[in-house]
């Protein structure tokens, strides 16, 4: 299940708390629907169809442009959003949802109308999904099992997971492409994954400083830390704005996206600049009382970037953690100015 990172491959319920304030377990902002470089998206021209899509259990052949399109996986609505396309229906996957289960990214996309949710997480309501009479339905960013596939795709073309990944793992760039060529709308996608690719290249070249930096993303839950390592979205955005991971951590990860570690190894995440993630203010204080927390020279220096998942109007956190080519120009226009502002480690 999804957590405020989802670290791709694999979801842990401590961490789930760190998303929307507990999920089931960035300049200015690109609207959603947007190109990523701040233009609304509209509706491209069709493409040719039918267009056919090989995926985890097949292929899928879908006739003629979809009109009502539901998706079952967690990021997947953004990919239809960012190409003018609002889903008719949605899985729940957060115990305190954004209003009408619309992040504000999101928004603009959806132009007022609230999707129907037709599940909690990977427990799909057929029934529901029926009735909505969907003419394709998507489960990109799921662990959609085979019997599931059976049953929706009995009520309509589906497309399952991305072929050749274990659930969770494919990244953005492949989801967007997998799910607008669903669409007809391939060529846009590409557009739109070379566009956001680019606001990620353009602020790594206009900050040169970053890579001579060492930088990652923590959570606490007791006894320990978490520290996002290469397979996170944070971890890897992070590494692509130039920034090197500590070697501590990656070899504590290894070959995971997180690596766990006691609070007599809080020095290993001592860096330049340091991402904390916490669900409230609370936690926030907990973390901060923590003696080897305090100890950090991160700490001491003010080099400290707080994400507080419980912060709604700028939900900067679940952003990152979402991981879309919706949500991904967002998080920039956030997390950018956020960086710049923390202050040069001195000594």
């Amino acid at each position: 299940m999804p957590h405020a990172s989802p670290s791709r491959g694999r979801f842990r319920p401590l961490l789930v708390a760190l998303l929307g304030v507990l999920v089931l377990a960035g300049c200015s902002s690109a609207p959603s629907g947007g190109s990523g470089d701040g233009t609304p998206a509209t509706p491209a021209a069709s493409g040719t169809f039918p267009v056919t899509v090989e995926h985890k259990y097949g292929s899928t052949e879908i006739t003629a442009e979809p009109k009502r399109v539901v998706t079952l996986g967690y990021t997947d609505p953004d990919a239809l959003l960012a190409v003018g396309i609002a889903p008719v229906g949605i899985v729940d996957w957060f115990t305190q949802p954004p209003a009408g289960n619309k992040w504000l990214w999101q928004e603009q996309g959806f132009a007022g109308q609230t999707p129907e949710v037709v599940g909690v997480r990977e427990e799909y309501q057929l029934e529901k999904i029926a009735a909505l009479k969907p003419d394709l339905i998507i489960a990109s960013y799921s662990g959609m099992t085979q019997e599931q596939y059976d049953q929706v795709s009995r009520i309509a073309p589906t497309v399952a997971q991305p072929k050749g990944f274990e659930d969770y793992t494919a990244s953005w760039q492949v989801m967007t492409r997998e799910i607008t060529k669903a669409v007809g709308r391939e060529k846009q996608g590409d557009e739109l994954v070379a566009a956001t690719e680019k606001k990620i290249a353009d602020a790594k070249a206009a900050h040169p400083d970053w890579a001579q930096q060492t930088a990652v993303a923590v959570s606490y839950d007791t006894p320990n830390y978490f520290a996002f390592a290469g397979g996170d979205i944070k971890a890897d955005l992070l590494a692509q704005l130039g920034f090197r991971a500590p070697e501590a951590i990656t070899r504590a990860a290894a070959g995971t996206s997180e690596a766990q570690l006691s609070p007599e190894q809080a020095g290993e995440f001592d860096v330049d600049k340091l991402l904390v993630l916490a669900p409230t203010e609370a936690a926030k204080a907990e973390i901060e009382a923590r003696p080897e927390f305090s100890r950090l020279k991160a700490v001491q220096q003010g080099r400290v970037l707080w994400m507080l998942s419980s912060e709604r109007t700028e939900p900067l956190p679940a952003a990152l953690s979402y991981g879309s080519v919706l949500s991904l120009p967002y998080a920039l226009d956030k997390l950018v100015p956020e960086l710049e502002a923390l202050p040069a480690a001195q000594g």
